[in-house]
């Protein structure tokens, strides 16, 4: 878990006094990898999901991964486990929008691309979202987040530009103290944290970071 989740579960519990199965339960690292077509446009994006450290266990243990403990994957276990994180219901659109001149752009669904267990013990997964019609490319901007905030999303893991030469991004961290307040009224909107416990409001847009991507053109 990183320092920011472990900030953010200390500050649920003591200043808000949410309770114990309160929301995230998970916390995943994210990153990003743009990949054009001959024609310059974004066709596609590579999304990496680095889980913490209790889930990884959790989903090894579930899995049968690493039976020997030398933290490597044998190709049978990954294919057990591949693809595993993309059966989204509820709702769940698989977190990433990704908007041009403030228009989303339209997301296909995920194809799984790898999975590898690192040496801290986290399971990392990567798997490729096709972008579909979109226009040339110019400023674009990047957010992964789960509307219901079952899962916390930060996206401080690489961004690859790689395939998109000329362009350059800044990460834009979430506003947490805004956040906290959306959530709080959101909370005392529904009737406090009890009632969160079967109706979390949708508050994970607030806590999501945002990329911007520039693009010369």
């Amino acid at each position: 878990m990183s320092v920011r989740a472990a900030l953010f579960v200390a500050a649920c519990v003591v200043c808000m006094a949410l309770p114990l199965g309160a929301h995230p339960h998970i916390f995943v690292d994210a990153g990003l990898r743009l990949i054009l077509n001959a024609e310059g446009r974004l066709a596609a994006v590579d999304v990496t999901w680095r889980y913490d450290a209790l889930y990884s266990m959790l989903l090894t243990e579930d899995y049968g991964l690493d039976p020997d403990h030398d933290l490597r994957l044998t190709p049978d276990e990954i294919a057990t486990a591949l693809g595993f994180d993309l059966n989204w219901s509820g709702g769940f659109a698989g977190g990433l929008v990704i908007t041009q001149g403030g228009a989303p752009l339209d997301i296909g669904p995920p194809m799984p691309v790898s999975l590898r267990l690192l040496e801290t013990g986290q399971i990392e997964t990567v798997h490729r979202r096709p972008v579909l019609g979109a226009p040339p490319m110019a400023t674009l901007e990047a957010q992964i987040f789960d509307p219901d905030f079952y899962v916390a999303f930060e996206m401080i893991l690489d961004l690859d530009l790689t395939d998109a030469p000329g362009c350059s991004a800044d990460l834009i961290r979430a506003d947490l103290d805004a956040a906290y307040g959306v959530l709080e009224a959101a909370l005392d909107a529904i009737g406090g944290a009890v009632a969160a416990e079967d109706n979390f409001p949708p508050v994970g847009a607030y806590f999501a970071d945002r990329v911007v991507i520039t693009c010369p053109g």
